[in-house]
């Protein structure tokens, strides 16, 4: 057998020792899922415990930052299969990159919607600052942090599975697993708040979804 038939049977088997940037790569994957998790979980908190609506806008954000973090999802997907290749690598961090860059244009069209005084802006502030501000504040950390793992994709891209350790392998499953909760979620809020309609309201008020089943 050759050693590329090799490699390619047993995919963990010719790698060379993984070192702790390898690991850091990998765990770095799952702060920016779990981040983007948080993010959204902070949006949940204005929605549900302080009754604020999101509106379409900001529902594109929620939706492009859960995007964003398929991409490291991708790569701790593959990592508990076996190594990750470099275009395994890269194109988990590009699908980061693009739907970041995707969202930060709907935050800072928002921002510019409501940028002029006296515009009070949409909704609540943190720290005094919108959410939509602190959107675009997310998506440019996130751009910046993938660009990082994409120029050093050699020292961060994970080797293979039996080289990690088993708290890897269990913040694998809970980490997909909060991913698929807020995707799932998401779309749960976003259509109890369009309803039964094709468009939602710029501004809503109600969840129109309760309101069309009464």
């Amino acid at each position: 057998m050759t050693a590329t038939a090799a490699t390619t049977a047993f995919p963990d088997r010719a790698l060379p020792p993984a070192r702790l940037t390898h690991r850091l790569g990998l765990w770095f994957a799952h702060a920016y899922v779990l981040g983007m998790c948080a993010t959204v979980g902070g949006a949940y908190v204005f929605q549900f415990a302080l009754g604020e609506h999101p509106c379409p806008m900001c529902l594109l954000q929620r939706m492009f930052m859960l995007l964003s973090a398929l991409g490291p999802a991708m790569i701790i997907a593959r990592s508990r299969k076996g190594a990750v290749g470099t275009a395994e690598f890269a194109s988990g961090w590009g699908v980061a990159v693009a739907s970041a860059l995707i969202g930060s244009t709907v935050s800072a069209s928002q921002v510019l919607m409501h940028v002029v005084p006296p515009d009070p802006g949409y909704a609540g502030a943190l720290f005094g600052l919108h959410l939509y501000t602190w959107a675009a504040i997310v998506f440019l950390a996130a751009v910046l942090s993938a660009a990082v793992n994409l120029v050093l994709a050699r020292e961060f891209q994970p080797l293979g599975s039996a080289q990690a350790t088993p708290a890897l392998r269990r913040a694998a499953g809970l980490t997909l697993t909060v991913l698929a909760f807020f995707a799932v979620s998401n779309l749960v809020a976003c259509l109890f708040l369009q309803g039964l309609h094709w468009q939602m309201p710029g501004a809503p008020t109600a969840y129109r979804l309760i309101t069309d089943l009464r």
